[in-house]
């Protein structure tokens, strides 16, 4: 963290505000990558409020992004046992008595999710050597993150690279539970004057109230026809081993995106699922080769996401 002093820095008045603006334990993350894939820095924008209020329609399109360079990546579950420190800081004694200061201590988080599945431990791993930072969702569900100098974007605040870690700790019988820990330290480069809150009165969806997306993996099953053809929709990385859980229920057309050899549209007549498993109706397509994507958006954040891969099926 940012803490030296600076040249030309004089004394601040120190007066408060009665009611002070405070950030309450941290519950969850918001990961955002630094940048985008045009090299861009994330960022809330204080032109992407409506009326004072991050909207519904705001977070929906964060948490849906195309582009997985500029999506939120939301904590699947509330932290438990939040640890927050700091590393000490670092001086250089001299023989007069006196000291100056070598290093500015950084913050610590430490915290646990229990009765997950400890494939997410995996999960957030992944990515965990890129850079990458974390706005911090409080448990009355305010965000904090890192004001621009000019006051115009919020940034997510910065992951020291390499420093996050996520471990699955099995449980102990008739003592504890299985969960994942949590453990990170923020980079030394965050200006902590800088810190800002938007409060949960300014966010139009509880945070906390928003499960973690899920990657959905689609992958084809059964022998196509002319006029349809099956495939599997199913969560790729959870369940038993040997046993899938399927994703039920998208049986809207325009959530699927169907693409013939030609790179023209298809669009399904009818989509039947029973399972998981998804039956396609189409118009006749004999000897053609088939991409299929499903590209649904919920109806709001709060709802489940999915993301799935692409399958390639040929019909007969």
């Amino acid at each position: 963290m940012s803490g030296f002093c600076k040249c030309g820095d004089g004394q601040e008045n120190l007066g408060v505000l009665g009611c002070p603006r405070l950030l309450s334990s941290v519950k969850k993350h918001i990961r955002v990558p630094l940048f985008d894939s045009q090299g861009k820095r994330n960022s809330i924008l204080l032109s992407d409020f409506s009326d004072g209020q991050l909207t519904d329609v705001y977070l929906k399109a964060k948490f849906n992004e195309v582009d997985p360079t500029k999506r939120w990546y939301l904590t699947p579950k509330t932290y438990k046992n939040v640890e927050p420190s700091r590393t000490d800081s670092s001086y250089e004694d001299f023989s007069d008595g006196s000291r100056s200061k070598v290093d500015t201590g950084v913050k610590e988080f430490a915290g646990i999710i229990t009765e997950i599945d400890g494939q997410v431990a995996g999960k957030m791993n992944k990515g965990a050597c890129s850079l990458f930072g974390h706005y911090e969702v409080d448990t009355a569900s305010s965000i904090k993150g890192e004001m621009s100098i000019d006051g115009l974007e919020l940034f997510p605040i910065q992951v020291a690279q390499g420093s996050f870690e996520a471990v699955e700790i099995e449980p102990v019988e008739g003592s504890s539970v299985q969960r994942i820990s949590i453990t990170f330290q923020y980079a030394k480069t965050v200006n902590e004057s800088q810190l800002r809150i938007i409060n949960s009165e300014n966010i139009d969806v509880n945070l906390l109230q928003i499960n973690g997306a899920l990657g959905g993996l689609l992958d084809g099953t059964g022998t196509p026809s002319a006029t349809s053809f099956d495939a599997s929709f199913y969560i790729e990385c959870f369940g038993y081993f040997g046993e899938v859980i399927g994703i039920e229920g998208q049986t809207l057309p325009a959530d699927w995106e169907i693409t013939d050899s030609g790179l023209g549209s298809v669009v399904p007549t009818l989509i039947t699922e029973v399972d998981g498993v998804y039956t396609f109706t189409i118009p006749s397509t004999p000897a053609e080769t088939l991409t299929v994507k499903f590209i649904g958006v919920p109806a709001s954040s709060l709802d489940q996401v999915y993301e799935s891969n692409t399958i390639t099926v040929t019909t007969p």
